[in-house]
């Protein structure tokens, strides 16, 4: 395994820490430092690779470590991070910016070759439809570009903001708005096994003219993350899901999209992993119109399901509340993602 202790000391702590607003509290800026060793270790080291944070005090002899993953820069490691490094892990740290904090699963795709076959769409992106925007810039030197896919309006209802809204984003810089991505990027398409096309930016255009090279393009999922409720009553979030869920409990998922087109029926559709059975998770529109209902079955493996239901959904289009109710059963099970379909 690559890395020591006393790799932080070197280039890449000293790099990002640059980037931390000075005048941030002291607790918001250990929160910040953690949170950017963690995302800077994903995005530029690969496996095998970590970043490790300094050990808290006396008596720990170690620090946290985080691991590398994406391998956009794995070199900068044991050396000095160049324009084509600062490049190629800017425009990954600005895809994964997220202004609510929230983990969003998403796929991160790349039409440069110089970012080689594991950035390129393969059949597992079948489960991320929607093409948010393409991300690019150089966070080192303060520029941070977003532009917006042709899905970027489905990316408020999963909780992602920065492509729709890139003013409301910042830390490591502030965020322009690039436009369309169809105007300012020269995009690689390809088709996936189920026919379906995923296009990847190759090379995009900023509001000044200046021309980069490694940008990054975000697809999104159908699904929104339980755990990622606006607002929960009663049961417990965890690690992305919503657990304990008993007769009484509710979840209000806002912004989600019901169509441009009203039809009389659509799919609600929960992965659930379902413990007792005769659970019943009632749907509402906006708390007040009463949608239909998921009767939940045990999934005796434990893992997560789809169980879904029909709704009601006559002359409904546009964004609304969605209200998830525990209408009946105790502790029914562990509800990993919602879908509208």
């Amino acid at each position: 395994m690559i890395g020591h202790p006393g790799i932080l000391a070197g280039g890449i702590l000293t790099a990002l820490v640059t980037l931390l607003h000075a005048s941030a509290p002291a607790a918001a800026a250990e929160d910040e430092r953690t949170m950017l060793l963690k995302y800077t270790a994903r995005c530029a080291l690969g496996e095998g690779q970590f970043l490790e944070s300094a050990a808290r005090g006396p008596g720990h002899r170690l620090g946290r470590r985080f691991p590398g993953a994406l391998g956009l820069a794995p070199e900068w490691l044991q050396g000095t991070c160049g324009p084509d490094c600062q490049e190629k892990v800017s425009a990954c740290l600005i895809a994964l910016t997220n202004r609510t904090g929230k983990h969003v699963a998403l796929s991160l795709l790349s039409g440069s070759p110089a970012l080689g076959a594991a950035f390129r769409a393969n059949a597992d992106d079948a489960e991320f439809p929607h093409q948010e925007g393409a991300f690019f810039g150089n966070v080192f030197s303060g520029q941070a570009f977003t532009c917006r896919g042709r899905d970027a309006d489905e990316a408020p209802a999963v909780k992602r903001f920065c492509a729709v809204a890139p003013q409301t984003c910042g830390g490591l810089a502030d965020y322009r708005d690039a436009g369309r991505c169809e105007d300012v990027c020269q995009e690689e398409c390809r088709t996936l096994p189920d026919g379906s096309e995923r296009c990847a930016a190759t090379v995009c255009r900023d509001p000044d003219g200046h021309l980069w090279r490694y940008p990054l393009t975000t697809y999104l999922r159908r699904r929104i993350e339980a755990g990622n409720a606006d607002r929960v009553r009663g049961a417990k979030r965890h690690d992305g899901e919503l657990d304990s869920l008993d007769r009484g409990d509710s979840a209000r998922f806002d912004l989600v999209g019901f169509g441009r087109r009203a039809r009389s029926r659509s799919t609600l559709v929960l992965r659930i992993a379902g413990r007792h059975g005769g659970g019943r998770i009632e749907a509402w529109l906006d708390g007040k119109r009463r949608l239909g209902a998921v009767q939940v079955r045990d999934t005796t493996t434990g893992v997560p399901e789809d169980q879904a239901a029909p709704l009601v959904t006559r002359g409904i289009t546009g964004r609304h509340t969605l209200l998830l109710k525990v209408a009946a059963g105790r502790d029914i099970g562990r509800l990993s993602t919602i879908e509208l379909r």
